[in-house]
């Protein structure tokens, strides 16, 4: 056995031991609770999961049915899961033919909750909490409250996403996000130190109503090629520059076929890297198209335009993205350089204003560079 593999083996190996043998304080988690009361009664629905590949989240939903994540479960036939007594077992998986990135796993570890319907938010909130669960404490925990949410319009595009600078952290994909009132708003997807992504709780009756056997073969196809996608990236995480044609063909196709959004975002993130920006825009522009306000995408964009020399492109995504997130201070950066380098002294003007607001201490070295910019 190769050393590389040997070691990733081992690790997955004690990651799962940990998983296995720790059992949560709940008497902990209840002080750390800060929320109110209806969104910390949601860890009692939170169950960890561990895939051979990752350690995530979950959501009891109803007669032994946990929902999680698409790019979760990947191609695994089952999967282990820990419920928030610390008990644990193996849950399998149902397969479904819904393009969004949920997935029902079934144990009989699980005691029914009350219905599941009666949860689902009615209203937009602002304020949302991710429940789920922490590797760290290796146990459920309600996270810090967002203060923005963006909330797609889903009949016009039906697998966007919520967007929400909830506080987020590994192992956390899968867990529910819930509003102040403790009702369902969604499953997370992905999260960072600045935006999560939410699948809409809307979708999970989408994916319940779709389950079957007959799904089985299709289901696991996508599950491979998500899979796929996911460890080329991974392997191509260290690769600074001028990647091998393998990793450069695995990801291309495996990653378009897996048709998941956050796996085409970081898929154009790495050929950005690699300054290979005409397959980088490709792969965005298919995410922007199944989700036109993504921050994380616009941004991804952005980016791109701007180290490709494109200003005039990277200004009509900012002026996007700054109607979405106007505080986000590399945006504001990239729009005063961007405005600077094709002299759109309105564009400028914006940004400048929104950075007098959001980042005043960045002002002098944005009317320095404008300056110079507009000097002659």
């Amino acid at each position: 056995m190769k050393k590389n593999a040997y070691l990733r083996l081992c690790a997955q190996y004690v990651t799962a031991i940990s998983f296995l043998l720790a059992v949560p304080s709940n008497s902990e988690s209840a002080v750390a609770c800060e929320a109110p009361s209806a969104v910390c009664e949601w860890r009692e629905r939170i169950v960890g999961i561990k895939t051979p590949n990752m350690i995530a989240s979950g959501i009891l939903i109803k007669d032994g049915q946990i929902v999680t994540n698409r790019h979760v479960v990947e191609d695994h036939q089952s999967i282990l899961i820990k419920n928030f007594d610390g008990s644990v077992g193996k849950a399998e998986v149902i397969p479904h033919d819904i393009p969004v990135d949920l997935a029902i796993v079934t144990s009989g570890l699980n005691q029914i909750k009350p219905e599941f319907p009666e949860l689902l938010a009615k209203t937009q909130s602002q304020t949302l909490y991710v429940v789920a669960f922490d590797q760290g404490r290796n146990s459920s925990r309600v996270y810090k409250h967002s203060k923005f949410a963006l909330y797609p319009d889903l009949e016009e595009h039906p697998t966007a996403r919520i967007h929400s600078n909830s506080k987020a952290l590994p192992g956390n994909s899968g867990g529910a996000v819930v509003n102040e009132h403790g009702m369902l708003v969604g499953v997370l997807a992905s999260g960072d130190h600045r935006i999560s992504e939410i699948i809409p709780a809307t979708n999970i009756d989408k994916v319940l109503g779709s389950m079957g056997a007959l799904h089985k073969e299709a289901f696991s196809e996508i599950g491979g090629f998500i899979r796929r996608c996911a460890d080329a990236l991974h392997a191509s995480a260290s690769i600074l520059k001028d990647p091998p044609n393998p990793i450069i063909s695995k990801i291309e196709r495996n990653c378009l076929k897996s048709k998941n959004k956050q796996l085409l975002d970081q898929a154009g993130q790495a050929f950005g890297r690699w300054w290979m920006f005409d397959i980088s825009e490709k792969f965005l522009r298919i995410s922007e198209k199944l989700d036109p306000r993504s921050p994380n995408t616009l941004m991804s964009l952005a980016v791109n335009y701007h180290l490709s020399r494109k200003p005039k492109q990277a200004i009509d995504i900012l002026k996007r993205y700054l109607d979405l997130d106007p505080s986000n201070q590399q945006a504001l950066r990239l729009s005063i350089q961007n405005a600077g380098i094709v002299r759109d002294r309105a564009f400028a003007d914006k940004a400048l204003d929104l950075m007098e607001r959001h980042n005043p201490s960045a002002l002098p070295l944005a009317n320095s560079y404008l300056e110079n910019a507009f000097s002659d």
